[in-house]
């Protein structure tokens, strides 16, 4: 759940908007990291940076299609996206295998093309003002399609990692708790990511570069920092991380499907609201105390009650600190 909730905070303190199609690439995380155990071969360890790098690529997707074109349309973003219905195309389409494979293959060139025409288009053909509501609606759009293309690629049956995947003989610690390997895991590679996350941010420039847009892109303009690169470079660390949460928690639920996003992605929100909207380190704390009140009342009331007690603690939270338990006042952009 940090993992997941990491990425809607990079891009929400970089773009100021809440990426709702943050869950579809979670969902795609999951898959990639399936694909590669079941259809490559590949050990889990391998399938999770798989993932990661999937999940990375596909934000970067993500913001060139439905993101930038309301920021700074170009040429290369229209060759992108003519790329892109065709790769639909060849995907849904009901031709031969020949020839879906040729479309695919058309449309994909086309997309690097558009790609890397609108990575190096020096002027834009417009600079667009959008409204805060365009690209939350824009991202909503985005994720229906992205949950369309998974279930026309995997169908809408519940997917498995296979038995053997990681050993299932259960970790005695003490008479009374007793844990799965996949727990030790995800706890293991959670904090590592959460880590060095907190070292890129705070310690590299990359990191610099996003704090100082997410204060201001006009002054980080001004003071030679490449705006677009470092949106790339947001977007694919926030993808990355939902990618590693995808592979991770589908192998811990061992639960697959195009609509798994949905549940997450709530949880998510919860959490970036509760732990302070930008905060990277309350994201983090609230995660761990959200995954707490979960797990405690499916131990010890109802299961029923496991999410009414989560909301409960954001609408005290709204209520007394809007701003997040450990957030802080807003500072006006210039």
């Amino acid at each position: 759940m940090a993992l997941f909730a990491m990425g809607y905070v990079l891009v929400f303190g970089l773009l100021d908007i809440v990426n709702l199609a943050h869950g579809a690439t979670y969902m795609w995380g999951a898959y990639i990291g399936l694909l590669c155990v079941t259809r490559l071969g590949l050990p889990f360890w391998v399938a999770v940076p798989a993932a990661m790098i999937g999940g990375g690529v596909t934000a970067v997707l993500l913001d060139r299609l439905a993101f930038k074109p309301l920021r700074t349309p170009t040429y290369g973003g229209i060759v992108l996206w003519a790329g892109f219905l065709v790769v639909v195309l060849g995907i849904v389409a009901p031709w031969p295998t020949e020839i879906k494979a040729a479309t695919f293959l058309v449309g994909g060139l086309a997309m690097v093309i558009g790609l890397v025409t609108d990575y190096r288009t020096a002027r834009p053909l417009a600079t667009r003002q959008s409204t805060r509501l365009a690209p939350m609606i824009s991202s909503i759009g985005a994720s229906i399609v992205m949950i369309g293309l998974a279930r026309g690629m995997f169908g809408s049956q519940v997917a498995r990692f296979p038995p053997e995947t990681l050993p299932l003989d259960p970790i005695r610690v003490t008479d009374n708790l007793i844990v799965a390997p996949v727990q030790v895991i995800l706890l293991v590679v959670a904090l590592v990511l959460l880590v060095a996350l907190r070292w890129l941010i705070s310690s590299t420039q990359t990191g610099r570069a996003i704090r100082a847009i997410a204060f201001s892109e006009k002054t980080s303009r001004l003071l030679g920092i490449d705006v677009d690169r470092v949106i790339v470079q947001t977007f694919f660390l926030s993808g990355a991380l939902a990618g590693a949460a995808g592979a991770l928690l589908g192998l811990a639920f061992n639960r697959l499907d195009p609509n798994m996003g949905a549940e997450v992605e709530l949880a998510g929100l919860t959490v970036i609201i509760v732990g302070g909207m930008g905060s990277i380190s309350g994201a983090a704390a609230a995660a761990f105390i959200v995954g707490a009140m979960r797990v405690l009342t499916v131990a010890y009331l109802d299961s029923s009650f496991r999410d009414a007690f989560v909301f409960a603690l954001l609408i005290l939270v709204l209520l007394v600190r809007p701003s997040g338990i450990f957030g802080k006042a807003a500072s006006v952009r210039a």
